[in-house]
């Protein structure tokens, strides 16, 4: 190829580009779909912004360029689309000189700078992943803000809640959101999108309309607001809870004590068996830390007082019983706090505190939360045995009845919020939110595992391979390949070896993610991130690996999908359909 002095390049002789014939050119590494139409050259991007299907196999008519896939027409010359909202197709300049074809690539391309945005805002709208995944590997690609993506998702998140979604269906999608993008977190950009196509997807519905809320006018004090929200949640009133939150930040200078209120809400006796409010409101509070209230209060304030003032139902014998119990710990709570500080030296057994949160006994399930508060040890020491319970049960559970990946899941996650509770709510809400914890493993009495100390190790069988990377390679082909029974063993002896935990965690979370089969697993992915870092020097830490790749393996019921989001990160690398057809 020849060149001339500005930006244009000889791509084609016109002789080669005959009415109805077009013709595919690579030029600065893009495929160009060359047109002659109604005598006029025209020059546009050969892959089809809806899905990457070539357009040289596409239908011309008065101008109009549709694809043969899925039936999207453009504009040929300006590139407009007809049929999406801001898929326009990129078109360049075309110059023919001696009957030759000259374009120019560098002045041509996209005419809508803000299209990736338009986009996000089309998939969070339609809840369609495709195209939420292309928003957002066009955003990667180019390099765009994460963090101006996430603001954007938030705030829709805040308003679709508020208009479409109740505590259930609110929290659920909330808590897709927060894990996908602390899980994305761990990862290069380029390996983001999976996670952040997950959180898009947990955000995305449709977002009505509604009269602002109202603060209550003067005079009003936070004093009387704290008393009239917690007298709201015990009634089941959440409107109320989010006029008094509104008021409240209107008052200003309260803004701090908001979320420990909250906290204070959800940890009272009748919301035992409601506990996912603590993980919620987990949610809610990095949300706020990391966007702030401009970004967040509707999604805090609607969503905070929908699960606070949620209906809880007349409660079984069993959880009133437990509120009746949970009624008295409160003084014991309030005694502890007002004296000693935690005891990083107390004695612990931790076998014992086992033996009693496991018993299947009530009582016994919550005197060992009580006896070890007693004896001044730390919530965190005490989160730390509850994770690796639960972790430790998911690496033993048998596989041939129901494995209850989901109740061990909630252990799981519920035991590790414990951290999140005490730190946005204090000494008293963690040690209250211990309770909860502790109802979850009274609830899983019927999960038929066998009690065993946490000190003991299972197995110290190394593995016949002499290197890492086969090691590695034997744990991920277990998962792929749907080896329940072996991937616990790999698991076991690749750590067993010494062999790194972070970089096996890193590539089997790249693993679950990646054929987006990791919906289901997606809050335990994160909750292993984050402890496998705080549970460091414990002897059962291992577990935790291996309780998630034994589900991950399980769960993992088909393979090679690679559905939207694979495909969109093809799309965005101009590596798709046309590769394809063009190889």
């Amino acid at each position: 190829m020849s060149t001339t002095p500005s930006n244009f390049v000889k791509v084609a002789d016109l002789k080669d580009v005959p009415e109805g014939t077009p013709k595919a050119v690579k030029v600065e590494g893009r495929s160009i779909a060359l047109f002659q139409h109604q005598g006029s050259v025209y020059a546009t991007d050969n892959q089809c912004p809806h899905m990457g299907y070539p357009l040289t196999r596409g239908r011309v008519r008065n101008g109009v360029l549709t694809c043969d896939w899925h039936g999207w027409s453009y504009d040929m010359r300006g590139g407009g689309c007809f049929t999406g909202g801001c898929d326009d197709l990129d078109t360049f300049p075309v110059e023919v000189r001696d009957s030759a074809i000259f374009i120019d690539v560098r002045s041509g391309g996209s005419k809508r700078k803000d299209a990736h945005f338009l986009l996000l805002k089309e998939g969070l709208l339609s809840e369609d992943n495709w195209t939420l995944s292309k928003a957002i590997a066009i955003m990667l690609a180019r390099g765009v803000s994460e963090q101006d993506t996430l603001r954007l998702v938030v705030r829709h998140m805040g308003r679709h809640i508020a208009t479409e979604r109740g505590a259930n269906d609110g929290g659920r999608e909330l808590a897709l959101m927060v894990n996908a993008v602390k899980v994305a977190r761990h990862y290069e950009p380029n390996d983001r999108l999976i996670p952040l196509m997950m959180a898009a997807a947990g955000a995305s519905g449709r977002a009505g309309d509604r009269p602002d809320v109202q603060p209550l006018p003067p005079p009003v004090t936070w004093d009387k607001l704290q008393h009239w929200i917690r007298g709201f949640s015990a009634d089941k009133t959440w409107q109320g809870i989010e006029k008094c939150l509104i008021t409240a930040r209107r008052l200003g200078g309260h803004d701090a004590q908001i979320v420990p209120l909250l906290y204070e809400c959800a940890v009272e006796p009748f919301f035992l068996g409601h506990s996912n409010n603590l993980l919620h409101l987990g949610y809610l509070a990095e949300l706020l830390e990391g966007f702030g209230w401009d970004q967040v209060e509707e999604l805090v304030c609607n969503l905070g007082a929908k699960m606070l003032g949620r209906d809880r139902g007349a409660p079984e014998e069993l959880r009133l019983a437990a509120i009746q119990m949970f009624e008295g710990i409160n003084t014991l709570i309030d005694d502890i706090a007002s004296t000693t500080s935690d005891d990083p030296a107390a004695a612990y057994d931790e076998d014992v505190f086992a033996k009693g949160l496991l018993s299947g006994d009530l009582a016994q399930t919550f005197h060992a939360i009580s006896d070890a508060l007693r004896a001044r040890v730390g919530i965190d020491r005490i989160v730390t045995t509850m994770v690796l319970l639960a972790a430790d049960r998911m690496a033993r559970t048998p596989v041939n009845l129901n494995p209850g990946w989901g109740s061990l899941s909630q252990e799981l996650t519920l035991a590790s919020s414990v951290r999140t509770a005490q730190r946005y709510g204090g000494f008293k809400v963690g040690a209250k939110a211990l309770y909860h914890a502790a109802w979850q493993f009274f609830s899983d009495r019927w999960l038929n595992i066998a009690p065993r100390s946490l000190a003991e190790p299972l197995s110290a069988a190394k593995p016949d391979a002499l290197s890492e990377d086969t090691g590695l390679r034997a744990v991920l082909d277990a998962i792929e390949t749907i080896q329940v029974r072996e991937v616990g063993r790999h698991t076991r002896e690749y750590l067993n070896a010494g062999f790194s935990g972070d970089r096996l965690l890193s590539e089997m979370g790249q693993s679950i993610l990646r054929d987006d089969n990791g919906w289901n697993l997606l809050h335990a992915l994160r909750v292993v991130f984050d402890e496998w870092k705080l549970c460091e020097g414990h002897p059962a830490r291992n577990q935790l690996l291996i309780g998630l790749a034994r589900w991950a393996t399980d769960a993992r019921k088909r393979t090679g999908s690679q559905s939207a989001a694979q495909t969109a990160q093809r799309f965005a690398r101009g590596q798709t359909a046309v590769d394809l057809y063009e190889s």
